[in-house]
């Protein structure tokens, strides 16, 4: 085991000798000389960091229907988007189980505008059909709408 940890480590400092072969020689009459600084953000990082921000609650008044907005954050790659779709997932339903069916639609393309962005509002509507509101009775309801998002091509 000692033999071949003494090989490996042999092999790391031959490696690192080479590297210096590879730099930039200075110019001696003007003692000056470039150099090209390459910061490498494919490696290890993937797409980059986002996040998006959604309601905890959307509030309703009685026979309206109602909007809000979530926000996304990133840094991605050049050429990368964060994509947010949403989708209702239950109706509006009341402790006695009367349904009130709703539509949650995204108001913007759900698309971040540029790679990086900070606190990007994007709205979105909640839109019940007056006519369901006739057909139940004056109640509490709760529904749910999901948020899924993802990174994407510009």
């Amino acid at each position: 085991m000692k033999k071949i940890l003494a090989l490996v480590m042999a092999i790391v400092m031959m490696m690192a000798i080479a590297v210096p072969a590879f730099a930039a020689t200075l110019n001696d009459a003007a003692k000056a000389g470039d150099t090209t600084v390459i910061v490498d953000g494919t490696t290890g990082i993937g797409d980059g960091t986002w996040s998006v921000s959604i309601p905890a609650t959307v509030n309703l008044t009685w026979g309206n229907n109602g909007s809000d907005e979530y926000s996304i954050t990133s840094q991605l790659a050049t050429g990368k988007r964060v994509k947010v779709t949403l989708a209702k997932s239950v109706d509006l339903t009341s402790a006695a189980n009367e349904v009130i069916p709703f539509e949650a639609t995204d108001a913007t393309d759900g698309i971040s505008d540029d790679e990086v962005v900070t606190d990007e509002a994007h709205a979105f509507n909640i839109t019940v059909d007056a006519a369901e509101w006739l057909d139940v009775p004056y109640d509490v309801y709760e529904g749910q709408i999901s948020f899924t998002a993802e990174v994407v091509n510009a």
